[in-house]
């Protein structure tokens, strides 16, 4: 299976309409701009998930929208993808989709990072908007092999 991780967009500032908590937050309309234009980065590049696992908030929920617009793909809002992730959930997740080729999954930081080290034991920060793929033979950890870094300038620009 090929993996990639992807870390939602740039979202709004904690303010008055989320003061009971981060869970509201949304892309702000330059982070959903900036996420089009890597989306048409991962395009570029030919990735071509069948499934698009996202975390149900707001700000994964419309990244991965904005990522299946330009990939396409089965959109799939997991719990498990909340932010406090367990690298254990993500494999979880990746077993209960046998046969799947090619498998997205959008997520928050730290988890995306912890996933990725956990899986293939780089240490790689994500910025908002960036990606990481994994060829993963096997869904356990220690498993996978980082093959691609790319931040969100880089997926943007290889959009044009």
């Amino acid at each position: 299976m090929e993996l990639i991780l992807v870390r939602h967009g740039v979202a709004e500032d904690p303010g008055p309409r989320t003061r009971w908590g981060d869970e509201p937050r949304e892309l702000t309309a330059e982070g959903a701009e900036r996420m089009r234009r890597a989306a048409a980065g991962l395009a570029a590049i030919g990735v071509a998930p069948e499934v698009i696992v996202t975390s149900p908030l707001p700000r994964c929920r419309q990244t991965a929208e904005i990522i299946r617009a330009a990939v396409g793909g089965t959109l799939e809002p997991d719990d498990r993808m909340r932010p406090g992730m367990d690298p254990d959930e993500l494999v979880d997740i990746l077993i209960g989709h046998p046969g799947v080729g090619c498998l997205l999954a959008c997520g928050h930081q730290p988890d995306l990072s912890d996933a990725l080290a956990a899986l293939t034991g780089a240490l790689v920060p994500f910025r908002k908007g960036g990606a990481a793929m994994v060829d993963l033979p096997a869904p356990r950890m220690g498993a996978g092999t980082l093959t691609a870094v790319l931040p969100p300038k880089v997926l943007r620009a290889l959009a044009r």
